[in-house]
């Protein structure tokens, strides 16, 4: 259950609502009052404060690593990592002078002197002039090659600010498949490890393994349009490895591949897209093949375990906020662990959140108010603002511009992507929601009622699972309507059919009717025994059916229920669905069967009621 703010804009929605934004939910502030108050309760296991923000990380383009690269090389005088990385500058603008070919062949657009740019760079009078002046090299590659190299990657995070220890000793099923949870009281962020493979990981290699995935299914390459679809896209990308793979390994990889193919090392471009040629019967060898030559010589997602990314978002106030923040370990859920809905969020300390959300304070508007002073900044009417910028004297007052004093040293500043902070401050801090964990999951309607009425003083609200992961919830409960409107029709449909079959057995039995009603017996008598037969074969029926029902229930529960879709993985806690048997469940088929059977009676009943003895004695209905 979550517990949050009563008078929020908007409602809880930790994986997102239809809008996929972020949604104002209001605060908890003061924290510790809403906690104690809830621990107060006797099912309560705990308490967990969290807040969410979505946050973007960027990351430089291939190009503009390179030269960065390059530059480190050179500073350091590496001169033979120079070379190799002067290698992939070279081989990065041959792939731009190739597409900058195709434009032109499609299209008549003005290059701006990119062609001019782009045969400089592949010339080897320029790395000739390099090797003499690499500094003046460098700027040139910086102003004129880089701003012709593709834009960086953005991607975005949707963060959950949370108690990180206290969340690793909660929910026992979060499991670190790389690095280490975040030391408590440190600063960090741990990613789902399938949002990486999914959404992060280089093109060529999860394209592959989307392949893999349906392989391993029982579906087949031949013939399936969606996986050809696959298959060229990760044709469309392979140029790419060339000139991510270290020049120095190129011989090698380029070898090995030209074996597979049964050709002679050439071009490693041509050589990978028929390589990437791929069919039921080449894909598993050579699916593991590029998993043993090529995957280890590149890097396959943004970032790795120990990098510190910088997270931007933008915060309640109003302006943009960055930190730097260390990613510690990848995750998964035990059960879920190819879901991309379980992974979609990555977790952070609760320090991280609160700045990335950026509430208004007294410090901030004091900053605020410095920054406007010292600008020079103030508050004009509107009526007097053109006044303002253009009125005025006419005198223009010249100055002369006087040398720059001497520059003041100014001290470095440490990065502090992993300083520590005080565990128990951040767990007393505001936040936006608190997680209630109970120790009997059977009561928590009750636990829920309970919450509310403790909350509510408080201005506080309570929802339970299905409300609180918004869009997730919303797919829940419509797939609860779904099944329960299903159940509806069945219940009509059986009643129909069962009334049916009882009125022609009720009319088969007139001339029997028509001799108890001539013996004496009234027509609540005869209306008794008919609901009594029926409400007899129901409940034997009913008996059967159960039994047969806990049967196969009891067999489901040893083999489970396969979930065809990553979204019924998620409803089911896991690939399979593993039902448990209920007595409450079983009493209430019975009744049921029972209200049916007598609902179905009444109709047949009535019509035997109405038959007159001598009518039914002569055999005329």
């Amino acid at each position: 259950m979550q517990v949050y703010a009563k008078d929020a804009e908007d409602s809880l929605a930790l994986f997102g609502g239809m809008g996929f934004g972020t949604e104002d939910i209001g605060e908890i502030d003061p924290l510790p009052p809403v906690r104690q108050a809830i621990e107060r309760l006797d099912n309560v296991a705990g308490v967990l404060p969290m807040g969410i923000a979505n946050a973007a990380v960027s990351s430089p383009g291939d190009l503009d690593h390179a030269l960065t690269d390059l530059r480190d090389a050179v500073n350091a005088h590496d001169d033979a990592n120079v070379t190799l990385l002067g290698e992939r500058v070279r081989t990065i603008a041959r792939v731009l002078q190739e597409q900058l070919a195709k434009q032109a062949a499609v299209a008549a657009t003005e290059n701006n002197g990119a062609a001019e740019v782009l045969a400089r760079a592949l010339s080897d009078e320029f790395w000739a002039g390099m090797q003499q002046d690499p500094i003046a090299g460098l700027d040139w590659l910086d102003t004129k090659l880089a701003p012709l190299g593709e834009q960086g990657n953005t991607f975005y995070l949707r963060l959950v600010g949370t108690d990180l220890d206290g969340f690793r000793r909660t929910f026992k099923r979060i499991k670190i498949v790389e690095g280490e949870y975040v030391p408590e009281g440190t600063r960090g962020i741990l990613v789902g490890k399938a949002m990486l493979d999914r959404r992060l990981k280089l093109s060529v290699a999860m394209h592959l393994d989307i392949i893999d995935n349906e392989l391993k299914k029982g579906n087949v390459i031949g013939g399936n349009k969606t996986l050809g679809d696959t298959i060229a896209k990760a044709k469309r990308a392979s140029p790419r490895l060339v000139y991510l793979l270290p020049a120095k390994d190129l011989p090698e990889i380029t070898a090995t591949i030209a074996a597979e193919l049964g050709k002679p090392p050439g071009d490693l471009a041509a050589l990978l897209q028929e390589f990437l040629a791929l069919d039921d019967a080449n894909f598993a060898r050579r699916y593991r093949l590029f998993y043993d030559v090529v995957a280890p010589r590149v890097q396959l997602y943004p970032f790795q375990v120990g990098d510190t990314i910088t997270l931007t978002s933008f915060t309640k106030s109003g302006y943009v906020r960055s930190i730097n923040v260390k990613v510690w370990g990848i995750y998964v859920i035990e059960g879920l662990e190819s879901s991309d809905i379980a992974s979609a969020l990555s977790l952070t300390d609760l320090m991280t959140f609160r700045e990335l959300y950026g509430r208004r304070t007294a410090a901030l508007d004091a900053e605020l108010v410095k920054m406007k002073q010292a600008s020079g900044a103030r508050d004009v009417a509107r009526e007097d603002a053109e006044a303002a910028l253009f009125g005025g004297s006419d005198t223009v007052e010249v100055k002369a511009v006087q040398a720059a004093p001497a520059e003041v040293a100014i001290d470095k500043v440490d990065r502090q992507e992993s300083f520590t902070f005080d565990p128990q401050v951040a767990r007393d801090g505001f936040a936006l929601s608190a997680a209630v964990l109970t120790k009997d999951p059977g009561r928590a309607m009750a636990t829920q009622r309970e919450i509310a009425a403790a909350v509510e003083p408080l201005g506080m609200q309570v929802v339970n699972w299905q409300g609180a992961t918004g869009i997730v919830g919303q797919l829940t409960m419509v797939v609860s309507a779904i099944l329960l409107g299903a159940i509806f029709i069945l219940f009509i449909v059986t009643t129909v059919i069962l009334n049916n079959s009882l009125v022609m057995a009720t009319l088969e039995r007139v001339a029997e009717i028509g001799t108890l009603r001539a013996i004496g017996a009234q027509r609540r008598f005869v209306n008794a025994i008919i609901v009594f037969e029926t409400a007899t074969l129901g409940a034997i029926a009913g008996v059967v059916g159960a039994l047969a029902s806990v049967l196969f229930i009891f067999w489901l529960g040893q083999v489970g229920i396969p979930a065809p879709a990553e979204v019924l993985q998620v409803l089911f806690g896991g690939p399979r669905l593993y039902p448990t048997l209920s007595a409450g469940n079983v009493v209430a088929g019975l009744v049921a069967t029972l209200v049916v059977g007598v609902f179905a009676t009444l109709y047949p009943a009535r019509l035997a009621m109405r038959v007159q003895p001598v009518v039914a004695m002569q055999g005329k209905e």
